[in-house]
């Protein structure tokens, strides 16, 4: 598994959910950000379902905003 970062990830869930208007999306990092920091890296990737897949679409929708 590649290092991820903490901010990676936490980005990598949330961007499948910027259609929330802005008050539910900040919510919803924080709340990204607590389950992250109370179970670990390797358990926020499952319950955020963040498996290579996942990250493979994540990368090609940051590399297509360049």
């Amino acid at each position: 598994m590649a290092g991820y970062t903490r901010e990676f990830l936490i980005d990598a869930f949330v961007s499948r959910y910027t259609s929330l208007g802005q008050d539910k999306f900040v919510n919803l990092r924080k709340l990204a950000e607590t389950c992250y920091d109370n179970v670990g890296k390797d358990e926020f990737r499952k319950y955020a379902s963040l498996d290579a897949e996942a990250i493979r679409v994540y990368k090609a929708q940051l590399k297509a905003k360049r």
